[in-house]
């Protein structure tokens, strides 16, 4: 790290040293339950950490209970944020300090990690996330239906796969969180940085709601609409070829949720959820007659007129069901079915002699159950078995070359639809078994194994290049590169102590071991030929027989210390993660190399706040961080492209009865990686609030996000230039965040 990195090292341990001190300040009162001060400057009745309650861990716990760093962002901060103007990532960014910054206008979340390794995210416990590493997962909900969102840090051996980083559990509204009776809510918004005539947003929502004595229900409709983005300049941003954005795009979100309260301790819940977003741009990224732009850089720019019979679209169908009854043999029962599936669409991107838009479709089937037992007073044990089955194809849409040359890429006409990866299909089954043990009243022990069974199909492929050339006519027929199957299998342990100081401050530590599989749609079906005859041989290949692909396993640390009394509040943790084994990508082709070359990630992050008079709150949170590989010469940079940023945020605000003020700000650090590819750093600042008129229970939100108008590159922009680079020149990638924007919203409750 630089000089600025070293700089803001420092800076953020002298801050959380800062914080540390002002709890442990707060709570030397000389009693073990120290009292909390009101706004008023009045005396309360301390609080204690056993009141939070989380899911993340399958069976309902107490935060006191987990040897975990666990952060709950609820309803109100989400609803109060995106109101104003943000989206789910920003907010999670905004208030998890391990969770990276997000890109303003990108609808990847590609290398937004959770302490710089790959999160799991989770809808009600339905995982978003698939055998291929697409990064949509968060385009995936409107915020308007979101309760709360748990973020458990750390690798967790008992979710499994793909939660190295940790899990991110989004957990949505339904009708037991209601208030008995009949309700609806409504709420729709408006949001402009007047930089044009197309730089306008819109947004509305509503939902009716019913809570009775034996069943409850939810029904919801949200729905977007954005315009242009433009930059602190003003001018407007460059399209996104690569992952795609949110500009001049239109999303909605179709919701219903049906509970079943049979009796007091039998529940059947009912979810589905319809999710379109999509993009229809009359502006396009020009490349110059006949595609001269790729050779001569000047000529790329943005230009209205744009045309195409294909554009980036994420589409998702979920249903999930859930059972639990609290007496079965003596324990409570918990079971989940669900199944997802999503349609993904990117935009038109240069393929060598071709352009092509790809669309990548998954089928997710799932089935978990759990029962929790409670042999003695201080022994929970929660065991039980998954079972999932991943299924993956794609194709692209291959454009008439005539027509994209002669309009400069500015009109796309499909002229035909071949394969773009092999089909993957990946079935698991895993056992898991977690123990938590109340060995004293303040000292608690856990642990847990879980053994996961994968099995992963691969289907014969014809090379994607070698099926564009039969669709052009340059070739007649060529060899598939043979698929098969390979099975891996494996146990992952945790161990985990957390001791209670006093009723509001906890110290832990916690090992974990969790795995991913890399993706294989991008390992698989690479294959070198030989035109001879009209006819494609293969002289090689990446295959299942020769080249099998196994999964990544990593060993995760980490301790804590988290305090809150109602007045202070502070969570802070170190850890550090070593896998064996690292992803490298080939720049010219995109496609991935599994290297045993060691990685690992370590760092340190911290989130506190404090409760002032008079109404005035302040906190602050950040994450330093460090991502390393093992080369010949010892340890080196990991790559930005998937490499963490340490960041450094915090908040002013201030509220009385009825109106609200806050403004925070985020600075993101410098990184740079041992290719010399780098992530530029700077700093935003937004501002946000609402007033609510209680004799109607109606609520004005309003912000402004990026209050300075700073002219900055994204992190997926500076990770697109790293990973692209190799195919156009860097500028085509250089994604700029959007300005000053300002944002109303009105909502309503009947």
């Amino acid at each position: 790290m630089g000089r600025s990195g070293s700089r803001g090292a420092g800076l953020f341990a002298l801050t959380l040293a800062a914080l540390v001190s002002t709890g442990v300040e707060a709570q030397d009162t000389g009693s073990s339950e120290p009292a909390k001060r009101g706004n008023d400057g009045s005396t309360q009745s301390p609080t204690s950490l056993d009141a939070i309650v989380v899911t993340g861990g399958r069976a309902p716990q107490q935060i006191s209970e987990t040897a975990k760093t666990i952060y709950v962002v609820d309803s109100k901060e989400i609803e109060a944020e995106a109101r104003s103007g943000k989206n789910l990532q920003q907010i999670l960014a905004d208030k998890v300090p391990s969770f990276d910054p997000a890109s303003e206008g990108a609808r990847t979340s590609y290398g937004q990690n959770l302490r710089g390794r790959s999160a799991l995210v989770l809808i009600d416990g339905v995982s978003m996330n698939s055998a291929r590493g697409l990064s949509r997962q968060f385009d995936a909900i409107d915020p308007f239906n979101i309760e709360r969102v748990e973020v458990l840090s750390g690798a967790t051996a008992i979710y499994g796969g793909n939660a190295t980083g940790g899990i991110i559990n989004i957990i949505t509204k339904k009708g037991k969180d209601a208030g008995d009776g009949f309700h609806t809510e409504v709420t729709a918004g408006a949001g402009s940085g007047f930089a044009g005539h197309k730089d306008f947003d819109r947004n509305v929502a509503g939902a009716m709601t019913y809570k009775g004595e034996n069943w409850d229900g939810r029904f919801s409709i949200a729905a977007q609409n954005t315009g242009a983005y433009y930059d602190g300049n003003g001018t407007m941003l460059i399209p996104d070829i690569t992952q795609t954005s949110t500009a001049f795009n239109k999303r909605l979100d179709l919701m219903g949720s049906v509970g079943l309260q049979f009796d007091d301790q039998r529940r059947l819940e009912l979810t589905g959820q319809y999710f379109d977003s999509k993009q229809d741009s009359d502006y396009g990224l020009y490349y110059g007659p006949n595609f001269a732009a790729l050779t001569n850089p000047r000529l790329f720019e943005t230009r209205d007129g744009y045309e195409s019979d294909f554009n980036p679209s994420t589409r998702r169908s979920m249903i999930n069901a859930t059972y639990t009854d609290e007496d079965v043999l003596g324990q409570q029962l918990l079971l989940q079915g669900s199944f997802r599936s999503e349609r993904l669409q990117f935009n038109p991107f240069p393929s060598g002699s071709y352009f092509a838009g790809s669309s990548q479709d998954t089928d997710y089937y799932a089935i978990k159950a759990a029962l929790v037992a409670e042999p003695t007073d201080r022994l929970k044990i929660t065991y039980g078995i998954d079972a999932d089955y991943d299924s993956f194809s794609s194709s692209q849409n291959v454009f008439d070359m005539a027509t994209a040359a002669r309009t400069g890429g500015m009109k796309f006409e499909t002229m035909g639809i071949t394969g773009l990866y092999p089909g993957i299909d990946v079935s698991t089954v895993a056992g898991f078994a977690e123990a938590s043990y109340e060995a004293t009243d303040k000292l608690t022990l856990s642990g847990g194994v879980r053994y996961q069974f994968v099995h992963t199909e691969v289907s014969d492929f014809v090379g994607a290049a070698q099926q564009v050339a039969i669709l052009q006519g340059r070739a007649q027929s060529a060899d598939a590169i043979p698929g098969g199957s390979v099975s891996y299998d494996d146990a992952l342990f945790n161990a985990g102590v957390s001791y209670e100081l006093t009723p509001t401050q906890q110290v832990y530590a916690n090992f974990s071991q969790g795995f991913e599989l890399p993706d294989p749609a991008k390992y698989y079906g690479v294959g070198v030929y030989s035109l001879s005859g009209g006819r494609y041989t293969l002289l090689d290949s990446v295959n299942v027989s020769q080249s099998a692909l196994q999964a990544i396993k990593t060993n995760s640390f980490e301790i804590g210390y988290r305090f809150d009394d109602g007045t202070y509040n502070l969570e802070s943790a170190a850890y550090y993660s070593l896998s064996d084994k690292s992803i490298n990508l080939n720049r010219q082709n995109l496609t991935i190399d599994v290297v045993n070359q060691d990685r690992r990630v370590y760092g340190i992050e911290g989130k506190a706040g404090m409760k002032l008079d008079h109404g005035f709150d302040v906190g602050v949170l950040g994450q330093w961080v460090r991502t390393d590989v093992k080369g010949s010469d010892g340890w080196e940079k990991g790559s930005i492209a998937t490499a963490s940023v340490s960041k450094l945020g915090g908040y002013v605000g201030w509220t009385n009865d009825a109106l609200s003020l806050k403004l925070s700000g985020q600075h993101v650090f410098d990184l740079t990686d041992a290719d010399n590819f780098k992530i530029d750093g700077y700093t935003l600042f937004d501002l946000t609030g609402s007033y609510t008129f209680d004799n109607t229970d109606t609520t004005v939100n309003f912000g402004i996000q990026n209050l300075f108008d700073t002219e900055y590159t994204t992190i997926w922009g500076s990770r697109a230039k790293a990973l692209y680079g190799a195919l156009a020149n860097e500028a085509v990638f250089d994604y700029k965040g959007r300005g000053r924007t300002f944002a109303i919203s009105v909502s309503k409750v009947f």
